[in-house]
This record gives structure tokens, sequence and C-alpha cells, in this order.
């Protein structure tokens, strides 16, 4: 029987292509009637471009997106440049890929293209899974509309709101964080310096952040403000206006003050974070991505993540074959450890980027000292991180 995955983004594409990989035939459920390019940008590092790359999904992003040149680090009280990570060439050699940036629909729509092209995937739109049931030689899933099918196994890949996650574990449910993100994708054309740079941006203050780099081939560029609200919608595309945003801004340097106050068309959304997991599995369901272990969005690795459960997870199903139990335990020990690593380091840099008074005075001073090649070998263990099957 076919492997069912829950959820047709980043992750349950992914999974659908590396099982396919291995030959492995799996159905995957999106709950839309069809796809479409949702959301805003999305930065794909080499440890997530290494692996599409191996899948051939790589060459099908070849002209979409961009490879900034650097990550620049500013105080956003000063407007200082504090310091510049090198990317672009540099990082491609120093890990064997690029780091990307794209809209999250340019990549999105990379793997649905590849997926509609394995004949051991099918996809079938508008079923919203309500429950599975699992059985002595399968599971069976359930649609809100009242259709089922059955399959070997199930896999949750649908999100931090995940229904599979919630069936699993009742008790267990996102938090809000207490900050909210909001994003715009401006022309690079109309954007002053340093904005049109290809680059990403990082400006830090105390209780805020700012992030911004090239999407849609350089043409555009992604920008997003963090700030602490009480807004605590779920959802991806709550309209935001500047009266709400910029005072948030108020004792910001001028250069982006102004470039903030020129951006319109804001969307926003709550910051939710989750607590550890007892295991991601249950007899014949597991889950990946968001729904196992959702990173909150600070050190742009989500989608990685995903990318990556999905690489290991079908790589150990293909070496156990019916021994699925086995299987889900590999994957998760595997796993593990990596994903928490990413959660809690991601929490780390957002008490990083809102530091204050003297905090934050030496932040800037030690960051200021570092040799740029330094700082970005700091992060060897993410983005270096290898598998076994990629040469």
């Amino acid at each position: 029987m076919t492997i069912l995955i829950s959820g047709g983004g980043i992750g349950g594409l992914a999974t659908a292509i590396g099982l396919a990989r291995h030959g492995i035939h799996s159905t995957l459920f999106e709950q839309a009637d069809e796809f479409s390019e949702v959301g805003a940008g999305i930065q794909i590092g080499p440890n997530g471009m290494r692996i599409l790359d191996y899948w051939g999904v790589a060459q099908l992003l070849k002209d979409r997106g961009a490879t900034p040149q650097a990550i620049q680090i500013y105080d956003g009280l000063t407007g200082g440049a504090l310091n510049r990570v090198p990317l672009g060439d540099h990082a491609a050699r120093r890990y064997g890929a690029p780091y990307k940036v794209f809209h999250r629909g340019e990549l999105q729509m990379a793997l649905l293209e590849k997926a509609r092209k394995l004949p051991e995937i099918t996809i079938v739109t508008g079923f919203r899974i309500k429950e599975f049931i699992e059985q002595d030689d399968g599971v069976v899933v359930h649609s809100f509309s009242g259709k089922e099918q059955k399959g070997r196994l199930l896999i949750g890949a649908d999100g931090l709101w995940s229904r599979t996650r919630r069936q699993l574990y009742p008790g267990i449910t996102p938090a809000f964080y207490g900050k909210s993100a909001w994003r715009a994708i401006v022309s690079r054309k109309k954007a002053p310096e340093p904005f049109n740079r290809m680059e990403t941006g990082l400006w830090m203050a105390p209780d805020a952040h700012l992030v911004h780099y090239p999407v849609l081939g350089g043409e555009a560029i992604n920008v997003v403000a963090v700030i602490a609200e009480k807004f605590d919608k779920q959802g991806w595309t709550s309209p935001g206006h500047n009266e709400e945003l910029l005072p948030h801004y108020r004792r910001w340097n001028s250069t982006p003050r102004s470039f903030l106050h020129a951006v319109k068309n804001w969307h926003k959304w709550a910051i939710f974070s989750l607590d550890h997991l007892p295991c991601w599995s249950n007899d014949r369901v597991t889950l990946l991505g968001d729904a196992a272990h959702p990173p909150i969005p600070f050190l742009a690795q989500g989608g990685v993540m995903a990318i990556e459960d999905a690489f290991v997870l079908a790589r150990e199903i293909s070496l156990y074959g019916d021994d699925y139990q086995t299987a889900f335990e590999e994957y998760e020990k595997q796993r593990r450890s990596r994903a928490y690593h990413v959660m809690d380091t991601a929490h780390k840099l957002g008490n990083i980027y809102h530091m204050k008074g003297v905090m934050r005075m030496a932040r800037n001073a030690i960051l200021s000292r570092k040799k740029p090649e330094k700082l970005l070998e700091d992060y060897d263990w993410l983005y270096g991180f290898e598998f076994d099957t990629i040469s």
C-alpha cells in the first residue's frame, strides 16, 4: 500500500520526492483545491540546497531566487554596521552548495513540478484530513467531506497547527511567543541603500528587529519586521498597517525608519512556539517538519529542517521496509537532537537580537571584533551537516 502524507507544503512535497527516489509510492493530501503561491520569502541554507540538488529540484530553481553575497549585521538604533557574514561563493566553496533565498512560492512550485513528474507520487487536492484510524494492516484517513483512503503509513507534514499532532498529543498545543512578524514584498529598484543590495540585512534593537533580502531573481526584496505585541491570531495573512508597526521603530536610526515608512501592504502573523514532544511517532504514524519541531523564525531553518527530515525519513523507510517501527525509531534518533538544537538556538538568537542597555553594547562589541569568516564558521554545525548518500 501507498504511504499517506498529510500536507502539501514544503515538508509534504519533499517527503513525497524523497520516498520516490527510493521507489516508494505515496499519496499526498493537500487541503486546498489547488496549489497557490502563498507566503513571502524563505532562506535555504547550504544544508538544504545540497538535498535539493541531490533530488534534482535545485536545477528547477536555477533561474529563480537569489544568492545573497553576505549577511550584513546592523545596530538598529545607531544604523551602524557591526559585521558581515560572507556568503556567495565563499559559502558555496565551504559547504559544497550555495546559500539561496526564494519567494516561498518559487520553492513550493519547483517541488510540485518535480513531484508531478514522478510516477510514484499521487497528489490529491481538496482533501482536508479530519482524523486518522490505525488498523492492524494500515492506517485510514477521513476527510471533512466524508472521503477516506487507506495506506500503509501516515506522515504528518501538516505544519505548526498539525491535526496529526493534535490527535497524537491532544494536550500539547503551540503557545504564543509574545511577538509577531510583519512581511512585505517591495521593488528592489525603488529601494534605497543598503536595502537594494544583493545581501541579507539584519538590524537589531531592543524589542524589535528587521530582516530583508532579495527574492524573485533579485527583482524584489522580502522585508520582515519582528516586534513584541499581543497579537496572537492564528494564520499567516492578517493585514497590518503602518500606524501599528512604526511606533515600535520610533527610536531607530533614520535610514531603516524611513525605509519602513515607505513599505506598504503588510501582512503579519503571530509567532508561536512548541514544547519538545515526548516522541514523534506512534505505531504507523509519524510527524515531520513544523508538525514535530517548529522553530521560531530567527535562524531561518524551518523549511530546511523539513527537507532534512524528509531525506532521512525516506532513507530509513527504504532501509527497513515493512519494519516501519524501526524506521521511525531510527528517523527520530537521527533527527531529534539536531532539530531541537535548531529550535533552542533560534530562541537564543531572538534574545540576542532584542538585547537592551549594557547587554546590547556588549553584544555589539563582541560582534564587531569577530572576523567575518569566523562568524560563518560558527555555523558549520548547521550548514555543513552531511548525509551518507550525498556526495
